[in-house]
């Protein structure tokens, strides 16, 4: 593994936790620098190298896992939002929203 491999993968990991975290903005960060890792990794190699495939492939599979994670995680909010949605429209239909606190300020 070269130096440029090493750091790919490193980039890959930070980039999977940043998504499995929901940090989407950190994420496209993080992209942005693999991108630019592989772009100097590729431009390193010798033409013909059996690498390149290798690492095609490879940004290939980190590319569609980050966009299963983000879908993942886009739908997983969304069906929490629909819960707590559901959740609000089942405290109003038990009368008009919360009751109001009486306290003593309330009657002074």
């Amino acid at each position: 593994m070269t130096a440029g491999e090493a750091e790919l993968a490193i980039l890959v990991a930070r980039l999977g936790d940043r998504v499995a975290e929901g940090r989407y903005r950190e994420a496209e960060g993080v992209l942005q620098e693999y991108c630019r890792a592989l772009r100097e990794t590729v431009a390193g190699m010798a033409p013909g190298d059996p690498g390149w495939r290798r690492l095609e492939g490879e940004s290939r599979r980190v590319l569609e896992g980050t966009r299963r994670g983000v879908l993942a995680g886009r739908a997983h909010a969304g069906v929490r939002l629909a819960a707590l949605s559901q959740a609000s429209r089942l405290c109003r239909s038990y009368g008009d929203g919360l009751a109001q606190r009486r306290t003593w300020e309330w009657s002074a």
